[in-house]
């Protein structure tokens, strides 16, 4: 593991075909950094739900990239997904990551479970509009844990 900050970076075509390489590159990152059983799963698990998410709802066609960045320390991992968008003016994500942020998102809702599912597996996690129209999903996880 590196004393100071490593990273990496993904472009990634926009296609569920990789969403199984993602997860195993995920999860051999997370093992790598020294991150117990629980944590490499919860990790693999954020991710998938992000990067699926981007890959369903926030781009236009199978020809735009998904951007997945990593940056770890001997304490955390840090992850950001962004997608590029879809062109349209989408703003459902800001109530379904509203719905996350003020637990209510249950049952009776129909979207943000995989949000849900993020942010109950992670220490952090935030979500903001991108200059290209998409959205970045940063998640950060501490070997610790910070929650």
């Amino acid at each position: 593991m590196c004393d100071v900050a490593c990273g990496a970076e993904l472009k990634i075509q926009n296609n569920m075909i990789y969403l199984r390489p993602v997860r195993a590159f995920v999860r051999e990152l997370a093992e790598s950094a020294g991150f117990c059983h629980e944590k490499v799963n919860n990790i693999e698990l954020a991710v998938d739900e992000i990067f699926t998410n981007a890959i369903e709802h926030g781009s236009a066609d199978t020809g735009t990239p998904v951007t997945i960045q990593f940056a770890s320390t001997n304490e955390m991992i840090e992850v950001t997904v962004s997608d590029t968008g879809t062109g349209e003016s989408d703003t459902s994500w800001i109530i379904a990551w509203t719905d996350v942020v003020k637990k209510e998102i249950g049952s009776h809702t129909e979207k943000g479970h995989g949000l849900l599912l993020a942010h109950n597996l992670t220490d952090e996690m935030s979500m903001e509009s991108n200059l290209t129209g998409g959205i970045d999903v940063h998640l950060v996880i501490y070997k610790g844990g910070n929650r």
